[in-house]
């Protein structure tokens, strides 16, 4: 649920140095946790030349390999393969988490206690961790420096260790403390085993953060080494762990768990939770230890060069600190509603899934060639290959997001999830819509952020995630006092819809002043109206063809049938708008000489 952040110190742009953020081109999964990778550009090509709009993914790759680095878009395909795989076992975990504990008190417990040490990842060391070591290995690596990049990237882990280390024995310590926070505005009747229950997690999950740093630090190695297929893979192995533990659980405690667990009970989602992690963790250290890099912790007092790498990482903990901010503040208000933590997360991988599949591969491929642009052609250049990609990520998320909304509640009804006749799938319809409504602003505010990391800034990026953080955060506890049930859960949404459409005007406003061009995708206004008639066309034809108690039968036919009535919508309307037309063009950079084809027109 976070960006890739980039370090940097507000420089004029000039040529990248080894930890500058025109170095980095690497992207975290959004979801808070360290190791994710993006699907490639490849997909979605047949759909978007069908629609007569160009080929969209595809041009993604012809971005990132006209310029002589042809490389990176069969390492993005090769990733691709793999992350489709990976994401589709992930939603199994996330579905299986959904029918194990559902829309229940024990599902929000479990949940909550879970994601404390992703938040607490996310707000003290990942923004210092994901994108500053990436450069850092990279040059030394490049110098066939191998035992440099193993001091740097030891040292960087011990300080993360020790300093992490700390956090971990006070969050053992304090747990009860935090069980009170996680249990705020939980209904009198169950909060005291609530708090024990998740008093108890707590003391396995928090240090779970230690081994995130681990991973991290890993997975920057694996990236610096150009072995990224395993970086794609390892969150199987926490799919694995996690999917066996809970089926375990569930034999064990039957279908309707409540809250007073058995001592082997509680360890079993302790094993889901942690184990999963362990897993994770695991695989990537592996490969690391595999590809012949010793990564150890170690002292590094004095070192200049572990100094120099943690000097450009203040920024990326702030831009990170946003994004745990609007999830810490989604957990503790959906924690109030029985199942309400459970369906915020399955709603936010939901909605994380056309992000990582459409969106992510444009602002990867596009980055390098934005550093390059703003060093040798002018910012009028960067300015246009933003807007390029804007326009590309709107023909495509614009309609989707359209379509999730208005298919949310049969789609969702199709989703196991706790207790039949529950309110779950309508606690999970309401998430996915209150956040569908933010796709293109979520992948705007990330496309933009790195266009600043190309003109040598990131601290801006920074205070503006701040910023619209604390806007949502706003707009998500206002929602939690004045509404309850599926509708906090849809508040939730939309604070986090109103966070990144906020801070995506900012940076938008603030990069138009910088290159004195303007960003606004010239096909936006025909691609909304598309998109919005499309929508409308099918919400109204879920509520005219769908009876107020369909089976899943009618719900799976009426999601096929109407999903396929919208995609013909707006294959026909981008047509007929002339959408093609009005999409910006731009030159690819040449490549070196001797290693690629003349630069070409993408479309």
């Amino acid at each position: 649920m976070s960006p890739d952040v980039a370090p940097g110190n507000g420089a004029e742009p000039g040529p990248a140095s080894p930890t500058s953020p025109a170095a980095t081109a690497t992207d975290r999964d959004p979801e808070p946790t360290p190791g994710g990778v993006d699907r490639a550009a490849a997909i979605g090509d047949d759909v978007a030349a069908a629609a007569g709009v160009g080929d969209v993914a595809d041009a993604a790759v012809v971005g990132a390999g006209a310029g002589g680095v042809g490389g990176t878009a069969r390492a993005a395909a090769g990733m691709g393969a793999i992350t489709a795989v990976s994401r589709a076992l992930g939603m199994v975990r996330v579905l299986v988490v959904a029918a194990v504990l559902g829309s229940s008190f024990l599902g929000n417990a479990f949940q909550s206690a879970n994601s404390v040490s992703n938040v607490l990842f996310e707000l003290l060391a990942a923004g210092a961790l994901s994108a500053v070591l990436v450069p850092a290995f990279v040059s030394r690596l490049d110098r066939r420096d191998q035992t440099g990049a193993e001091e740097v990237a030891g040292g960087v882990l011990g300080v993360a260790l020790a300093g992490l280390g700390v956090v971990t024995v006070l969050g053992v310590v304090f747990a009860p403390l935090l069980a009170r926070a996680l249990t705020v505005g939980v209904p009198e009747s169950v909060a005291a085993d609530q708090r024990a229950l998740v008093t108890f997690l707590l003391r396995f999950f928090v240090p779970q953060i230690l081994l995130y740093a681990a991973g991290t630090v890993a997975a920057a190695v694996l990236y610096a080494e150009r072995r990224f297929p395993v970086t794609a893979a390892a969150p199987i192995g926490n799919t694995v762990v996690m999917v066996a533990c809970l089926v375990a659980f569930r034999a064990v405690a039957g279908p309707d768990p409540g809250l007073d667990l058995t001592l082997g009970e509680k360890l079993l989602l302790v094993a889901a939770g942690t184990g999963g992690v362990i897993a994770f963790v695991g695989i990537l250290l592996g490969a690391c230890e595999r590809s012949g890099f010793r990564l150890r912790p170690r002292l590094s007092r004095g070192d200049a060069r572990v100094r120099e790498v943690l000097a450009h990482s203040g920024w990326g903990v702030v831009l990170h600190t946003g994004a745990g901010l609007l999830l810490g503040a989604a957990i503790v208000a959906g924690a109030a509603v029985e199942g309400g933590v459970v369906a915020y997360q399955v709603g936010w991988v939901i909605f994380l899934a056309p992000y990582a599949v459409l969106a992510q591969p444009i602002h990867t491929a596009i980055l390098p060639e934005l550093v390059t642009e703003a060093r040798e052609h002018g910012l009028d250049r960067v300015a246009r290959s933003l807007r390029w990609a804007l326009e590309r990520m709107a023909v495509l998320l614009v309609p989707l997001s359209a379509g999730m909304i208005a298919l949310a509640g049969p789609a969702m009804r199709l989703v196991p999830f706790g207790r039949a006749g529950g309110d779950g799938p309508e606690l999970l319809a309401a998430a996915v819509a209150g956040l569908a409504l933010g796709l293109l602003p979520y992948s705007a505010f990330l496309l933009l952020a790195r266009g600043y990391y190309a003109l040598g800034e990131s601290r801006l990026p920074g205070l503006v995630s701040v910023g619209a953080a604390t806007l949502g955060v706003i707009v998500m506890t206002a929602g939690a006092l004045t509404t309850h049930g599926a509708a906090r859960i849809a508040i939730l949404g939309l604070g986090h819809t109103t966070a990144y459409t906020a801070g995506t005007l900012v940076l938008a406003v603030g990069l138009m002043r910088r290159t004195g061009a303007s960003l606004w995708p010239a096909a936006l206004a025909r691609v909304t109206a598309v998109g919005a008639l499309a929508g409308v066309v099918v919400w109204l034809a879920v509520g005219a063809l769908l009876p107020d108690d369909p089976s899943r039968l009618a719900d799976a036919a009426a999601v096929a049938a109407l999903g396929a009535v919208g995609a013909g919508i707006v294959l026909a309307g981008y047509r007929l708008a002339g959408v093609r037309e009005a999409l910006t063009t731009r030159q690819s950079l040449p490549a070196p000489a001797g290693t690629g084809p003349e630069p070409e027109v993408v479309t």
